[in-house]
């Protein structure tokens, strides 16, 4: 059977006609229309008789006689139509049989002629009911839509107004419940945008998928119809367009297809639809009914049935101007053909559509239309258009004007409903108006009446209904009584009707039939009745099946006849059974639902109550202040090409936070469509290196399908939170094959904390290069962000939103009080974990406190009393939980009694302990309690009551099954707490009252401190560190630890850690006897061990990176593989200009100051071509092949010579002053130059021609290099810049240089002074410059950010190089030097040492303890430099003040410090106020002095005489202490006062030294000596002698006891350059004098005779600075001690003793030190010791001089 043959029928016209303009028809018109009224009813009557029913009537006529009725002359037409029911026909008609046809049997019955008593019942229906609907239950926010009937209801539902759904018109009344659910629903919906718009945009995917579907089969459009009346105006058009253009596509008629396009027009919002579309749909029915009507009834019947709904859609809509002459007349004539048809159902049709036609108007004016056609108006269509809510004004106002022409009114009044009348109260005036019969005039009474009966119907209104049907003015009509009856059968079949309206209609049907005399006179009619009651017989509803089986029952039949029924009774589509485009839709979008209920989940549990925005800084290296918001450069890198962003961060630092911050702003914005965010934790993840993404998805439940889906066409936002906490050091991007083709398609955002981090760290997270090099890094598409510490400004806003969070005592402002008043909690707190555990420990810590300066917090302190307190808060939670079961309840009770804290923290310490047993660290825990009953994990995890108890009263998180403690720090903390357990916490817990004891011992053998090495846990070790701090014991028994490894080999391990821990907390080991030890693989990094005994030690692995080894004795220890992060260096004749490695690795060169170039084999180190007496090389490059070398030189040329042979190649010329740089490209086909002239140049190296001038630079040019791949350019300047170009690139590589304009770009900075050359790694990972403040830097070459400081050289460094491979580096400076940088053993440890303060000003001691203040940024503080312990001193300096010099009163009230704008300002460093401000100087000051009384200060600047400050009363002009004679002698230079503070020294320039006498101010004495003027001073204790260190490096002694003037007694030599400090010792008998030469000379008074004058020696000279000693002084109460302060930013404590009559002076203790120092190392029969290792350690001053050769000599003996 075709497709479009199948049976159906169409649904009533959902809304009434428009009434149309009323029309005349003439006298002969009425008897033509008779006429042709007798022969259709002849053909229905025809059809529905059958023999035997005809012969019973007859005889039922015979036997009982016919109801006379009396006629109404008026009533004619009634008449004739009864007169027509004995007209013969034969038995059956055939029917084509193209279609289904539905047999029922119907029994041949007599039904008894009703008498003239008997009248029909008016009450059938005894109330209104609710218009059919279908109950679809709402689904519930965030659930699954299954089916189209519930999306159409939700979508519907979402387009009202949530105030009007389903609103009674009575507010008083009660709502019903599902109107009120439904009102519950929209308001929930409207405020979940994501959810309302997810259900939105199912019903445009809808369109689309249907649009796109082939097959559009009756399930599908049935779909589409329902959904079509609730899409919004955009997408239901396209959906009309969709069915439109099928339907006129289709070549046989698609029956389907056809009622869904009718029944969407009937069901559309008036606003969704236009004349035009009704007129082109129209235009198509009429062509395909013009077509087909001469055929077979089916298609004709079906078309002339969508005509009919069209037409009465299209007179709702006032469609207007419907062309008369192509539209409207022919298909008029198609209809007048089919009235004439043998099929009564096309016959009735027909009719229908005719009078349909009728009221759209054409095109035609009003007034040619009442001249053409005049007939009578139905003013009855007004109250039934005002049912449908139409726009009644146009017809009113027509039906008035036209009132003149009409032969007569009807007028119609009736009921209102909402708020309009029905039609029922009409009388019989319609029925006088069809006088004129059915003659030539169009408009009928029957068509508006029954569309009235349909409105009436949809609306519910059955009583209105019925009495319709029984007092309309043309329920005489057949073809009203036809219509009538094919309504009331539709609502009988439609199961949507509620089951009694369904039987009541059955009723109606019956009573019609048998008491209704004016009802079915016609025997098509009676006919079409009992086939309608014989069709609801056979219906599924048992009890419309069993009224119908009775009413015809009731009736006499005969069961000999069959009446076949071709067009069932069906108003509408049926609901949809399944809903194959919904399914096929959420097949391709099963994604965007999954990932809406994803997004639910994430947005719940992302939400952080407090959130501060993280600033942070481009990478480790950069500047503290070199900030930016975090997330701003975050969108930056969604918005950018790149693919990977590492954000970076100390433990606690706030990743995480900001990692689940991100998620939770890219899920809210998330559209469907847009890149998928999908936040990993990668420690939950097995092996993440594999398969990443896909087990993340699965974690969330996606299937395989969606997760290959997604892999295809969809991008993600990757969020790897916790790389550190995966145990792996692999490149996930690359082992994920991330971006690769074919694979998935992400941008990752990745944390790591710092810590966790080597110096090759990038190629854990850099991607793979494109473009075949899926083997070189990309780093191009890589970026980092290093999270800062929270300002003071976060912190406190960070509180603000804390404190509401919960009831609270303390307000923002005690809060941060406590915060900036106890030492070293603030910067604590700029970690924002330990904030937040600071807030909840502060109130605890501070109670009963009353001096908040005593109070000291470490790190660790923090975590205990946190835990403390979440453990109390916990344990009275369940105090007072009613719910405990009794079991519960006695448990509880058991573990109070015992000390639930203690208990708590033995819980979490154990569990913490297992992890990193059972689980190597893994910080989550999985548990299942069937599969884990009898393992490990149950004894934490079981449902045992006192496991359950402790664990819910821990810091731990659960998810699903997983556990983990709230932070990785929090385990870290745990597990260190395995290590060493403090103290015995109870219930009365106080961390500050309990002395702390080691709990289980440390030299227990099953201690992980033995079993697990903890160099890879930095933050265990940190933990550990702290309680160094806070318990000596602690630091005895690691020390114990160490001594045991001597004799124990099982206690290695333990050693190991245990001087890892001691060196990380800065504890030194100076002089320690440490023979013997075994500490294989040790983090010695930046330790101290001065003097330390090390003899046969095994130090094989260890690092000993910039430590301290002076006079270290080393002989027999183990040093295999030992890591040192430097080479030995190459010692030059000259000043070194320039140096590059060849590109095959082979050669090394270097151009000498005045002409040299040296040429070295790297494998030997053998010089192997020395050029001499050429220009000065200030520039080497080697040619790609290694057999050519450019340099430039001071004669402005470019040269170019072969290596072999020595001779000149090239000479190229342009530049206007001397060539500072030269470089060939990789391509050996290009040389770039730099020169004085501020330009870089661009040479053909074949013909030596130039080809690019850029300009730029504001000063000498001296540096320039090609990137590897040859596409960047680099220049490096005196103007202290750094400037590139990435030719050809726009994938991140910062532009600093147009290749094509030359433009410049992009600058660097952080060099202090000239920038003097410039290198590209291979790998193009770093870029390394070298300056003239004599250091080299590395830095990102991607984003610019700085990576690290190589110290070392002693004068500015003139030139780096990287060898081919990227694993050295080589740079060439003044001090006759090439140094070689280790790149590949450049480990920094992972643990930074505490012992780092900031930049020290100052150095004193007070009370006998040494203080020494800092400066960052604008804030002093002061610490005990051996603790780190921030003393009571700490205030800010306003703003607009440049801090210099300063200096403390001797009782330490006040401070004195001196600016740049020529003032000293004096402050209150107890309270951080301001004094006074004294201004007498013209230029800024550049020293001070306070008297040792206090009340004087005197300052220098020298330019101008001192000044002497009465400090009593500021207000007073200051003494002016000048010299004598030549202006230079009274410019001051430094100044003392004595001890006694009777007197006061001022050095001049003009070497002249003067006292002044106080309080007058007298000159006493003066004296002049050397050619040096003065810098330093220092009186004697007993102020007999002076000591006057000078600019040419003398020190002068200058007895100033004498009663005359008299000249310097003696003069100590030896220091080369300025001495800046000088100092007595307290027993007088040494003098320590500080250098720019970068030594400590140490002078010792010996009386050689007791009739001779002491004489001044020097006995002992201090080297390893690496700058000018500034201050020295000396420990006023521990004899022989002093600290230097020197500007390296070390301060280092020394004592002195005698050995064997020989001064030893030993470092003991020191701070900021950061070089490998190993003057008087001793490394007699070291093993394993490499000779590279062993020639610089011999050049760092190792005494093992076997390597020394030629004129190398060591660090310290320069």
């Amino acid at each position: 059977m075709s497709r479009g043959s199948r049976s159906t029928s169409f649904g009533a016209p959902p809304q009434p006609a428009l009434p149309g303009h009323p029309k005349t028809s003439t006298e002969g018109d009425k008897k033509s229309a008779s006429s042709q009224r007798i022969r259709k009813q002849d053909k229905l009557l025809a059809f529905f008789r059958s023999s035997s029913s005809e012969r019973r009537i007859k005889n039922a006529g015979s036997t009982s006689p016919k109801p006379t009725i009396k006629e109404d002359p008026a009533a004619s037409t009634e008449s004739s139509v009864r007169c027509f029911s004995n007209v013969s026909a034969p038995d059956s008609v055939a029917i084509d049989g193209a279609f289904a046809r539905t047999a029922v049997k119907i029994p041949s019955f007599s039904v008894p002629p009703p008498t003239l008593s008997t009248k029909p019942r008016l009450g059938v229906f005894p109330h209104n009911a609710n218009a059919p609907a279908v109950r679809i239950p709402l689904p519930k926010l965030g659930t699954r839509i299954d089916t189209t009937p519930q999306l159409a209801m939700c979508i519907g539902l979402l387009a009202k107004d949530c105030d009007t759904v389903d609103q009674q018109e009575d507010p008083s009344q009660d709502m019903s419940s599902d109107a009120a659910a439904q009102l519950a629903w929209v308001k929930v919906m409207s405020q979940d945008l994501v959810e309302k718009n997810r259900t939105l945009w199912l019903g445009t995917r809808m369109v689309d998928e249907f649009a796109a579907d082939a097959s559009k089969d009756l399930t599908k459009i049935a779909e589409m119809v329902l959904i079509g009346p609730v899409l919004d105006k955009e997408n239901f058009r396209r959906l009309l367009s969709c069915i439109i253009t099928a339907f006129d596509q289709s070549v046989i008629l698609d029956v389907d297809l056809l009622q869904g396009l009718v029944q969407l027009v009937q069901s559309a919002p008036p606003e969704s639809l236009v004349s035009d579309d009704l007129i082109k749909i129209f235009g198509l029915l009429r062509v395909r009914l013009q077509g087909t009507h001469q055929q077979s009834s089916v298609h004709p019947y079906h078309l002339t049935l969508a005509v009919s709904r069209l037409l009465d859609v299209m007179a709702d809509h006032k469609v207007k101007d419907l062309n008369r002459v192509e539209e409207h007349e022919p298909l008029s004539r198609v209809l007048s053909g089919l009235e004439d048809s043998s099929d009564p159902y096309l016959m009735y049709q027909a009719c229908y559509a005719f009078q349909a036609l009728q009221y759209v108007p054409n095109d035609e004016t009003m007034l040619q239309g009442v001249l053409r056609l005049s007939t009578g108006a139905v003013d009855g269509l007004v109250k039934v258009t005002a049912v449908m809510k139409l726009d009644l004004g146009a017809v009113l106002d027509g039906l008035c004007q036209l009132q003149e022409v009409l032969s007569s009114t009807i007028e119609v009044a009736g009921t209102v409903y909402k708020g309009v009348c029905s039609l029922m109260e009409s009388g019989r005036g319609v029925l006088e108006s069809l006088k004129e019969g059915y003659g030539k005039g169009k408009k009928r009474p029957w068509y508006p009446a029954v569309r009235a009966a349909y409105a009436l119907a949809q609306a519910g209104q059955l009583q209105d209904l019925n009495r319709l049907i029984m007092e309309a003015p043309c329920r005489r009509d057949p073809l009203f009584q036809w219509g009538i009856c094919q309504l009331l059968g539709e609502i009988a079949f439609d199961a949507m009707w509620d089951i009694v309206v369904r039987q009541q209609v059955v009723e109606l049907l019956g009573d019609l039939l048998q008491n209704d005399p004016e009802w079915g006179q016609g025997e098509s009619v009676k006919t079409w009745m009992l086939s309608i009651i014989g069709q609801l017989g056979a219906v599924a509803d048992q009890a419309v099946s069993t009224s119908a089986c009775a009413l015809l029952r009731s009736l006499q039949y005969d069961q000999t006849a069959t009446t076949i029924f071709p067009y069932p009774l069906r108003s509408r589509f049926p609901l949809p059974t399944s809903s194959p485009t919904l399914a096929k839709v959420q097949r391709i979008l099963p994604l965007e639902y999954d990932l809406h209920q994803l997004q639910v989940l994430r947005l719940k549990q992302s939400h952080k109550r407090v959130y501060i925005p993280p600033m942070a800084k481009p990478s480790l290296k950069a500047k503290d202040d070199d900030l930016f918001l975090l997330m701003e450069k975050m969108q930056e890198f969604l918005a950018s090409d790149r693919q990977v962003m590492l954000i970076l961060g100390d433990s606690g630092a706030g990743k995480s936070t900001f990692n689940r911050h991100l998620e939770h702003c890219l899920w809210t914005e998330y559209k469907a469509g847009n890149p998928i965010p999908l936040f990993i934790n990668l420690p939950a993840i097995d092996r993440p290196d594999q398969d990443l993404v896909a087990k993340q998805l699965r974690v969330h439940s996606l299937s395989e399908d969606q997760i290959m889906e997604i892999k295809l066409h969809r991008q993600i936002i990757l969020i790897c939170d916790g790389y550190d906490e995966i145990q792996q050091l692999v490149n996930l991007h690359r082992t994920n094959m991330l971006n690769q083709p074919g694979q998935w398609n992400t941008k990752v955002v990745i944390s790591c904390r710092t810590q966790f981090l080597g110096p090759d760290y990038y190629n854990h997270f850099v991607p793979q290069g494109e473009g075949g090099h899926y083997d070189r890094p990309a780093l191009n598409m890589f970026q980092e962000a290093v999270i800062a510490p929270f300002s003071e400004a976060q912190i406190e806003n960070y509180v603000e939103q804390y404190v509401p969070l919960e009831p609270r005592t303390w307000s923002t402002k005690d809060y941060m009080d406590r915060l900036t008043t106890i030492p070293n909690l603030l910067d604590l707190a700029k970690n924002p974990f330990l904030l937040s555990l600071s807030l909840e420990a502060l109130p605890g810590v501070t109670e009963g406190k009353q001096d908040l300066f005593t109070i000291k917090i470490t790190r660790a302190q923090l975590y205990d009393t946190f835990v403390s307190h979440w453990l109390d808060v916990n344990k009275r939670r369940l105090q007072t939980n009613s719910a405990l079961s009794m079991d519960d309840c006695v448990m509880l009770n058991q573990l109070v009694s015992e000390g639930f804290i203690s208990l708590g923290f033995d819980y979490a310490t154990r569990l913490a302990r297992a992890i990193f047993d059972k689980q190597d660290g893994n910080p989550v825990v999985k548990y299942f309690p069937i599969r884990d009953k009898n393992t490990w994990k149950s004894e934490f995890f079981g449902p045992q009551t006192k496991a359950r108890l402790l664990r819910e009263s821990s810091p731990l998180t659960r998810t699903g099954n997983q556990f983990r403690f709230l932070h990785r720090s929090m385990l870290e903390y745990f597990f260190s707490r395995v290590i060493y357990n403090p103290v015995k916490v109870d219930d009365d817990y106080d961390i500050e009252n309990h002395a702390e004891s080691p709990d289980p011992p440390l030299l227990d053998a099953d201690s992980p401190l033995f079993r697990r090495n903890l160099l890879h846990e930095p933050s265990i070790i940190q933990f550990l560190c702290d309680r160094i701090k806070s318990s000596p014991d602690f630091e005895q028994h690691l020390r114990a630890v160490i001594e045991q490894s001597k004799k124990d080999a099982g206690a290695t391990t333990g050693a190991t850690n245990a001087i890892t821990i001691l060196v990380r907390a800065g504890v030194s080991f100076n002089g320690a006897d440490l023979r013997g030890i075994k500490i294989p693989g040790a983090d010695l990094s930046e330790g101290q061990f001065d003097s330390a005994q090390l003899q046969g030690a095994d130090l094989t692995g260890a690092n000993l990176s910039r430590s301290w080894l002076r006079q270290a004795d080393l002989s027999n220890a183990q040093l295999g593989n030992v890591q040192y992060e430097e080479l030995p260096y190459l010692e030059m004749e000259k000043p070194v200009w320039s140096c590059a490695y060849s590109p095959d690795g082979t050669l090394l060169s270097a151009g000498l100051f005045k002409g040299d170039l040296v040429i070295y084999n790297t494998s030997t180190w053998t010089i192997v071509l020395w050029i001499k007496d050429v220009e000065d090389v200030r520039s080497v490059a080697f040619s790609p092949d290694s057999h050519q070398i450019v340099f430039g030189g001071d004669d402005c040329k470019v040269r170019v010579w072969n290596c072999a042979s020595g001779e000149e190649v090239l000479v190229m010329e342009g530049h206007t002053r001397g060539v500072y740089s030269a470089d060939f490209s990789p391509c050996g086909k290009r040389i770039a130059s730099a020169s004085e002239d501020e330009t870089v140049r661009l040479w053909d190296a074949q013909t030596g021609k130039s080809r690019l001038v850029l300009k730029g630079h504001t000063s000498y040019v001296a540096s320039v290099k090609f990137s590897p791949d040859g596409r960047q350019v680099v220049s490096g300047s005196w103007d202290g810049t750094i400037r590139w170009i990435a030719s050809g690139h726009d994938k991140g590589i910062l532009q600093l240089w147009s290749a094509v304009s030359g433009e410049p770009g992009l600058a660097l900075r952080g060099h202090t002074h000239n920038v003097t050359a410039i290198a590209f790694s291979p790998n193009r990972q770093w870029i390394a410059s070298s300056s003239e403040d004599e250091t080299v830097r590395l830095w990102n070459s991607s984003t610019g950010a700085p990576l690290s400081i190589l110290t070392g050289h002693k004068s500015e460094v003139r030139d780096i190089a990287f060898s081919p491979k990227g694993l050295q580096l080589a740079s060439g400076g003044y001090d006759e030097k090439v140094r070689l940088w280790d790149l590949s053993a450049s480990d920094r440890s992972v643990v930074i040492q505490e012992d780092r303060l900031d930049r020290a000003k100052k150095v004193m001691y007070s009370s006998g303890s040494l203080s020494v203040i800092s400066v960052k940024g604008r804030s002093i503080r002061q610490y005990d430099p051996v603790t780190g312990a921030q003393g009571a001193f700490a205030f800010e300096i306003p703003e607009g003040i440049r801090i210099g010099a300063m200096s403390f009163s001797p009782d330490g009230s006040q401070i004195a410090v001196n600016d740049s704008h020529s003032s000293v300002r004096l402050w209150d460093y107890r309270t951080g106020t301001a004094v006074a401000a004294l201004k007498g100087h013209k230029h800024s000051t550049i020293r001070s002095v306070y008297s040792p009384c206090g009340r004087w200060l005197v300052t220098v600047d020298w330019v101008t005489p001192a000044l002497l400050w009465d400090l009593h009363d500021t207000r007073q002009e200051p003494h002016a202490l000048a010299g004598i004679d030549e202006p230079s002698n009274s410019w001051a230079s430094c100044a003392i006062f004595s001890t006694s503070g009777s007197q006061v020294a001022i050095g001049f320039l003009g070497c002249l030294v003067r006292l002044f006498s106080l309080p007058a101010t007298d000159a006493v004495k003066s004296a002049n000596f050397g050619t040096g003027y003065p810098v330093s001073l220092s009186y004697s204790p007993t102020c007999q002698e002076l000591a006057i260190g000078t600019q040419d490096g003398s020190i002068y002694l200058w007895d100033v006891g004498q009663s005359e003037d008299k000249e310097v007694v003696d003069k100590l030599d030896g220091h080369q350059d300025v001495i800046r400090s000088i100092s007595y010792s307290p027993c007088g008998q040494w003098i320590a004098s500080g250098s720019d030469d970068r030594t400590v000379r140490l002078g010792h008074k010996q009386q050689q005779q007791a009739h001779e004058p002491p004489s001044w020696s020097c006995v002992s000279t201090i080297r390893g600075f690496y700058g000018c000693i500034s201050e020295i002084v000396w420990n006023p109460l521990v004899p022989m001690e002093f600290v230097t302060q020197c500007e390296d930013q070390s301060i280092r404590i020394w004592k002195l003793s005698s050995d064997d009559g020989r001064t030893v002076v030993r470092m003991q203790w020191g701070t900021n030190l950061r070089l490998l120092y190993a003057e008087g190392l001793v490394l007699k029969d070291a093993t394993g010791l490499s000779p590279m290792n062993q020639k610089l350690l011999v050049q760092r001053g190792a005494v093992d001089g076997s390597l020394v050769h030629g004129r190398e000599g060591s660090d310290s003996e320069e």
